[in-house]
């Protein structure tokens, strides 16, 4: 990674693209990002993350009441990422050369927006057309948030703020699906549009981070203006290829987390509110890994923890239909919540480490382009999964497809290595 040329900050200033000087009381990398003004992007991804996670989930359910057929259910769900598979790239470059906080402040007004319209819709095509909006406009935040905290400096400041962005990523995806659930079954599904616009709302305290360190990297050089050149050059480094294979996996498990777990769930006689606990189970097991992360990343190489963290999340999955009891559906939600933690905050900063500031939203983007496929490919393979073998059969049915993958991003991080890092 380039060094910056400006003249370093005073202690614990936290301006954009610079570290702290000095790191002296930092006892936990939590804390002391909470010191710095990045606590506001972090703020923003928690809101993010709430906002998305209590009603994702639900969106199902509420299509089961208006009377969709499973397969139009699928498409419905599979409508959210199809679209923002294609234009995940292109939105990289974009939040490049327009800048993250043009392209957030917009995106959130416009989920705010879209969350009026889901409490608004009325019929599974009101809900198809918001799906296809919802998915580019969140895109357009996701790819945002990640280049922002991205240039939140280098060395142990960057691992700092990487470290409050992932546990805000964390409570959003853990807090989410239960207030969502809880006010879906006494209040129904209108209030929780409400509830998501407002949420979206008050995320624009992100844009409150100084951006004057981001300015810099927004002009690409005459080589990153193509493309397709640093779209090759990007994805030929080993790492990236393990990031794009974990993402893919971790994503299209929890992509059933938030499709056809909840629906399967309630066919099975769970209450919602019961369901609601167990998918916030997911998010707090995916949380608290985030503990121990650091200690795991120091003791094993980031490869490693990612390929099984990959096996923690599909062999829960896969194995779903056959765990009768509450107990032991809690205890394979807690593992699947255990692997997916690991994947956000290894492979962001991956990409951080990987690549080069000014290509750093295109890169992203390619991550964003993995998730994407996964959660279009999801509900398409698994609603066809359920028309020829049913439901049940459709879990293991998809953990033998996301096993191969496992094993492949296992080949592709044994070549896996990281830059040399800064001492904290």
């Amino acid at each position: 990674m380039t060094a910056s040329t400006a003249p370093p900050p005073a202690p614990g200033d936290g301006r954009p693209g610079q570290g702290p000087a000095s790191a002296e009381g930092d006892s936990t990398g939590v804390l002391a990002g909470l010191r710095s003004r990045w606590a506001l992007a972090a703020a923003a991804t928690l809101l993010y993350w709430f906002a998305a996670h209590s009603l994702r989930p639900l969106v199902t359910l509420r299509l089961d009441e208006l009377g969709a057929s499973d397969a139009k259910t699928g498409l419905i769900v599979a409508a959210y990422s199809f679209v923002s598979l294609f234009v995940a790239l292109p939105a990289g470059r974009v939040v490049d050369r327009l800048g993250v906080f043009r392209v957030l402040g917009a995106a959130l007004v416009g989920m705010a927006l879209i969350g009026i319209g889901y409490a608004l819709a009325t019929t599974p095509d009101h809900i198809f057309v918001l799906q296809v909006v919802n998915g580019v406009v969140e895109l357009f935040v996701w790819l945002a948030l990640q280049a922002m905290v991205s240039h939140a400096g280098s060395g142990s400041f960057l691992t700092r703020q990487l470290s409050l962005f992932s546990l805000a990523w964390g409570v959003g995806i853990a807090v989410g699906p239960i207030l969502g659930a809880a006010v879906y079954a006494r209040y129904g599904f209108a209030p929780l549009g409400g509830l998501y616009a407002g949420l979206s709302l008050l995320a624009l305290v992100g844009l409150l981070v100084p951006d004057q360190g981001l300015r810099q990297h927004q002009a690409p050089s005459a080589e990153q203006r193509s493309s397709a050149a640093t779209v090759r050059r990007i994805t030929a480094r080993p790492a990236v290829k393990g990031v794009l294979l974990s993402s893919f996996v971790a994503l299209y498990v929890n992509s059933i987390k938030m499709s056809f777990y909840p629906l399967f769930l309630e066919r099975a006689g769970l209450s919602v509110p019961r369901i609601g606990v167990l998918l916030s189970v997911i998010g707090v097991a995916s949380l608290a890994v985030r503990v121990v992360l650091p200690a795991a990343l120091r003791r094993w190489d980031p490869g490693s923890v990612l390929v099984w963290s990959m096996w923690a999340s599909v062999l829960p999955i896969a194995v779903t239909p056959w765990l009768g009891a509450y107990w032991a559906l809690a205890a394979a939600a807690a593992l699947i919540g255990l692997g997916y933690g690991v994947n956000p905050p290894v492979t962001v900063q991956l990409m951080a480490l990987h690549t080069e500031p000014a290509e750093r939203g295109l890169a992203m983007g390619l991550r964003v382009t993995s998730n994407r496929l996964a959660q279009v490919a999801q509900p398409l393979v698994f609603g066809a999964l359920i028309s020829t073998v049913g439901m049940a059969a459709a879990f293991p049915a998809s953990g033998v497809l996301l096993g191969a993958l496992t094993l492949w991003a296992g080949s592709e991080a044994s070549r896996m290595s990281l830059p040399a890092a800064e001492p904290p």
